[in-house]
């Protein structure tokens, strides 16, 4: 029953929870989203989409900011490798350009749901390290999702989905273990921000997403996110 429950919202849940659990073969996901900022002066789109090579094996197009906040466009493969007392692990590796350098892109996701008398949910912490070639700068980045979809116990599960995600990343990260080797001092986080937001579904596989976002340390970024779901 839980084995279900998981897929069914998998299937639901869209790209935070795909990253550790592989799309179904022939299937593909898609999502467009806003971030605007709340003074007005920083927007931008990004292009999030996967589709089931496999049952095993997901081919992905991620278009948006980088870590350091350039532009990027990376094209990537990701493949399940355990599932270890319900956590399960997968990776990937990447390829494209971020500023119009060549960077590789690896990655590991870990993801666990689980399910209860309210409703179902999932838990994942997705990582990924962008190698520029070139100059071969190291960025990484982290984003913890925490996501629930409420449902009766005698009725379907809701339209609306939950979700809080902090996402953080550090920018030259070779530079910093340099650092902290040498002189002890530990580097900030480049960016360190709190994302909550909720999904409704308008109809079967399109889901409408809003939320907010508000940065933690450096600047005083806030705004709003708004996109669009869609599974087929």
């Amino acid at each position: 029953m839980i084995r279900l429950l998981a897929l069914m919202l998998c299937l639901h849940a869209g790209p935070v929870l795909a990253g550790a659990w592989p799309r179904e073969a022939g299937t593909a996901f898609v999502s467009l989203p806003q971030w605007q900022a709340a003074d007005g002066r920083g927007s931008y789109t990004a292009l999030f989409g996967e589709w089931g090579l496999t049952d095993r094996l997901t081919l992905g197009f991620d278009a948006s900011r980088s870590v350091s906040g350039e532009t990027k466009a990376v094209l990537f493969l990701r493949a399940p490798v355990m599932d270890w007392m319900g956590v399960k692990v997968a990776a990937e590796i990447g390829y494209g350009e971020i500023a119009g350098q060549s960077v590789i892109r690896p990655g590991l996701s870990f993801g666990r749901a689980f399910a209860g008398r309210h409703g179902a949910g999932w838990l994942a912490v997705d990582t990924v390290l962008e190698y520029e070639i070139e100059t071969q700068d190291i960025d990484v980045k982290a984003d913890i999702t925490l996501g629930f979809t409420p449902q009766r116990a005698d009725g379907p599960a809701s339209r609306w989905t939950l979700m809080v995600q902090v996402q953080t990343g550090l920018v030259a990260v070779n530079e910093g273990i340099f650092l902290l080797r040498e002189t002890g001092i530990r580097p900030d986080p480049s960016f360190l921000r709190v994302v909550p937001s909720v999904t409704y579904r308008l109809r079967e596989g399109i889901d409408l997403e809003m939320g907010l976002y508000h940065s933690l340390t450096g600047t005083d970024e806030r705004g709003v996110k708004l996109g669009i779901w869609s599974r087929f």
